[in-house]
C-alpha cells in the first residue's frame, strides 16, 4: 500500500543511481537555489497527476539526459528545511541509458558511498544514504543484485 502524501508537505522524487562500479550519483544545487553549492541525489518535484517513478524519469532526463530511468521505491523521508517542508519519495534506480550529465548547468559527480559524506551535503541525504545501505546490505545477504547501464 501506498503512503500518501501528507498535505502540508511539497512531494519531491530523490533518484539513488549506481554506476557499474557501485559509486553513486550526485549532483551540486546551482546558484540561485535554495541551498546552492550543497550536494544532492538528483529528482525534483512529482507534479499532479505523476507517478514518482514517472516523474523521476521525467526529471533525470530534463536534468541529466539519463533515459529509460526504471526505478523502485527505496523509503518515504519526511524533512524539514529552513524554506521548504519535504515529503522525499526515494527511489532506487534499477536501469538506465546514457551518460549523466549536468544539463542545467549544474555540477555531478560519481562517488563511492564512503566519499559522499565528504562533500557538503543537504541533510536530507544522510537517511536516504542510511536507506540505501540498508538495501544494499540486504541484497549483499540474500546473494541478489541488480543491472545498469550507463
Amino acid at each position: 500500500m501506498d503512503t500518501p502524501v501528507p498535505e502540508d508537505r511539497l512531494h519531491v522524487v530523490v533518484g539513488v543511481i549506481a554506476d557499474s562500479r557501485g559509486r553513486l550519483l550526485i549532483q551540486q544545487r546551482r546558484p540561485g537555489t535554495p541551498k546552492a553549492g550543497q550536494w544532492e541525489f538528483p529528482g525534483g518535484k512529482v507534479e499532479p497527476g505523476e507517478s514518482p517513478g514517472f516523474a523521476l524519469a521525467r526529471e533525470l532526463e530534463e536534468e541529466l539526459g539519463i533515459e529509460d530511468a526504471v526505478s523502485t521505491p527505496l523509503a518515504k523521508i519526511r524533512h524539514d528545511y529552513d524554506h521548504a517542508r519535504v515529503w522525499l519519495d526515494t527511489r532506487l534506480v534499477t536501469s538506465f541509458h546514457g551518460q549523466a550529465r549536468g544539463r542545467e548547468g549544474q555540477s555531478v559527480a560519481w562517488v563511492h558511498v564512503e566519499e559522499i559524506l565528504w562533500f557538503d551535503v543537504l541533510e536530507a541525504v544522510h537517511p536516504i544514504l542510511a536507506a540505501y545501505k540498508r538495501t544494499s546490505r540486504r541484497k549483499e545477504e540474500d546473494g541478489s543484485g541488480g543491472s545498469r547501464t550507463g
